[in-house]
């Protein structure tokens, strides 16, 4: 499968190639759309500028926003193509410090308008992984915190996105599926995800 590829996400990249898709990134009418998200930055909303809130929504929404319109156009015409969005299981749940998490549920949104308007569109959550940890998680915390035991993978990731446009995902459109290994159940007890617990 061709796939039309916006984003830098080397070790997501390359899992995605090893399983056989065809990633290109100037073909508009590839017959799908992958989207990478941009590493999550976690700080306190009180410390957060102007400037600082705006270019996590122009890096997170709004700029994978203007580079899926044109194939949006090309693949609503077409009557067939399948978005899928990487974002980070910070949209599924609130974090301390989540303006990126903030972002990634307005492209979340989008992904469910696009699915209203006749693609096959769906959104990645993963949880943190283990080669994109923010500097600010206490990495041992978040493994304990994880019925799986373990942080995600850009191989568990590119399984989801890989099994999402396959025609067995036929049938899921609008979807946010987590790839968090269960964390996300877990964060009820444990709200502050951070070393310190600075935000308490």
């Amino acid at each position: 499968m061709r796939v039309l590829l916006y984003g830098e996400d080397g070790p997501l990249e390359r899992a995605l190639a090893a399983r056989g898709l065809e990633l290109v990134r100037e073909v508009p009418d590839a017959e799908a759309l992958v989207t990478l998200a941009p590493p999550v930055e976690l700080r306190p909303l009180a410390e957060l500028g102007p400037e600082g809130w705006r270019s996590t929504f122009r890096s997170w929404a709004e700029e994978p926003f203007f580079a899926v319109q044109p194939w949006l156009r090309i693949a609503s015409a077409r009557g067939s193509g399948s978005w899928v969005a990487v974002t980070s299981v910070v949209a599924t749940q609130p974090f301390p410090g989540g303006a990126s998490g903030a972002a990634a549920l307005a492209l979340q949104t989008l992904v469910r308008i696009a699915a209203l308007e006749g693609v096959r569109a769906k959104a990645v959550a993963p949880g943190w992984r283990e080669d994109r940890i923010p500097s600010s998680i206490d990495q041992e915390l978040a493994i304990a915190d994880t019925p799986d035991k373990r942080l995600a993978s850009a191989e568990d990731v590119a399984s989801a996105v890989d099994w999402l446009l396959s025609e067995q995902a036929s049938h899921v459109n609008g979807e946010v599926l987590r790839v968090d290994g269960g964390y996300t159940i877990t964060r009820g007890s444990r709200p502050d995800p951070t070393r310190e617990g600075r935000w308490r």
